[in-house]
């Protein structure tokens, strides 16, 4: 029986949490209970995905959905999911009700079900090399067979920094945005607000 919950949007060091919520118990079962995030509050996250000129669809991009429990100041991760955004980017603005079955990550957890509304807004469309579109995501899409041999180039850190960046101009790498319209927003960690999510 958890005290108060959290769901955050998570990819590698960014983080995107709601409010922490008082878990109730069901009335049957004690140990079944439910968590309901009003509409106010949603989580925006920004996304950047990358595709090959020739690719019809974005590569993956997965972020992770968990539950955290905290009590007394103590947290404690309950379980998680990976939703892959590429499914739901779109050129027009649209909106997934989406049921995730979690993985639980504690002993003490049956099961965890998550039910969110996901929005997505398309911001903006261009190529790796367009300097308001570098990001640590649209590098770290870019293929290693895309990048130079940078033993080529000794000469100093600067240099090798212009390389690498002169090396993205074959891929194109397109924002998109969601909102949450149901209870929990999420926000991405490309700098540009990209999708929107709403766990109830």
């Amino acid at each position: 029986q958890p005290d108060k919950l959290r769901v955050m949007w998570i990819r590698r060091s960014r983080r995107h949490s709601t409010k922490l919520h008082s878990w109730q118990p069901g009335i049957k079962n004690p140990y079944r209970g439910l968590v309901i995030w009003q509409v106010p509050e949603s989580l925006h996250i920004t996304v950047t995905l990358f595709k090959e000129p020739t690719a019809e669809e974005f590569e993956d991009k997965d972020w992770t959905f968990v539950i955290e429990n905290e009590t007394k100041g103590h947290r404690k991760v309950l379980a998680s999911a990976d939703v892959n955004m590429k499914k739901y980017a779109s050129a027009t603005t649209a909106q997934y009700d989406i049921t995730l079955k979690l993985k639980p990550l504690s002993v003490k957890v049956v099961e965890a079900t998550l039910i969110l509304n996901l929005a997505c807004f398309f911001l903006k469309e261009g190529k790796a090399t367009d300097e308001d579109m570098q990001s640590l995501a649209s590098l770290m899409s870019i293929k290693q067979s895309d990048i130079g041999n940078l033993d080529d180039f000794n000469d100093s850190d600067d240099e090798v920094g212009e390389v690498r960046r002169g090396s993205f101009g074959t891929g194109q790498s397109t924002h998109v945005a969601a909102p949450a319209s149901s209870s929990v927003s999420a926000q991405d960690l490309t700098g540009r607000p990209e999708s929107d999510l709403g766990p109830t």
